[in-house]
């Protein structure tokens, strides 16, 4: 129930839209990247609209949960905030783990935002042959986004130039997670890192519901599996970090 509350917070708290940065990501990024392929459409005229659609959306997804969760900790350091989230009655892993669902769920505002922009300013007529199967794939995306951001939380909050790591990593993760090119095409050591990335996963069944082909329940279970198992790693680190901060007292290397 706790972290129901808690998710509800954190998405009035970001829906409040006072940070320039996320209006960005959510609004004007997506009507940039589709006047891209606007543009590369009238030059070229045989893209594939529907794929470079979707493409924009999981970038701007990506974008801003990288940006949101990775600093979700890290700001109240700044703030001087994250010593009372240490000493709430609340865990401090379902307070990572409800910044990183909350900014998943409105990372969703930016997809949602694409397909509004895709058919009624840029006039594409995108494709979606099964809505159900579309919106399943898009959930288990979102669970696998809530991990990653979890997981860039707990690494980036030890960093103090946070913003120089999150840029180094935004368009190699868009490249190696297939979200232009198929994982499959890629050389053999960059499949290796794709497959191990929950991510890669949930942007593979999102394409693979575009095209309904037969293997996409088992790349949405492949990629629950693959999230659950991140989502283990983190709950032990998080309890293991709890552990230490409270017995000690100090913040230590956060």
């Amino acid at each position: 129930m706790n972290i129901v509350i808690l998710l509800l917070r954190e998405i009035k708290y970001f829906t409040n839209f006072n940070n320039k940065m996320y209006q960005f990501l959510l609004f004007f990024q997506p009507l940039m990247f589709l006047s891209i392929v606007y543009f590369l459409k009238q030059l070229r005229g045989d893209i594939n609209s529907d794929k470079f659609v979707v493409a924009s959306a999981l970038i701007s997804m990506w974008s801003y949960v990288l940006y949101s969760s990775g600093s979700a900790l890290i700001s109240q350091k700044w703030n001087d905030t994250l010593k009372l989230l240490i000493a709430a009655p609340v865990s401090l892993f379902s307070v990572i783990l409800t910044k990183a669902l909350s900014n998943s769920v409105i990372a969703l505002v930016s997809m949602i935002l694409s397909f509004l922009y895709a058919r009624f300013i840029f006039q594409f007529n995108i494709s979606i042959e099964n809505y159900g199967y579309f919106i399943l794939s898009v959930l288990v995306l979102l669970f696998s986004l809530s991990v990653v951001g979890l997981i860039l939380a707990i690494v980036f909050v030890a960093s103090q130039n946070v913003f120089d790591f999150q840029n180094l990593i935004l368009t190699p993760m868009i490249l190696i997670c297939g979200v232009f090119i198929p994982v499959d095409q890629l050389p053999t050591i960059v499949k290796m890192i794709s497959y191990v990335i929950p991510m890669t996963w949930g942007i593979k069944s999102v394409h693979d519901t575009l095209d309904l082909s037969p293997v996409m329940f088992s790349t949405m279970f492949t990629s629950i599996l693959v999230s659950v198992v991140y989502l283990f790693i983190a709950f032990f680190i998080v309890k293991k970090i709890e552990i230490v901060l409270r017995r000690t007292g100090r913040l230590g290397a956060i």
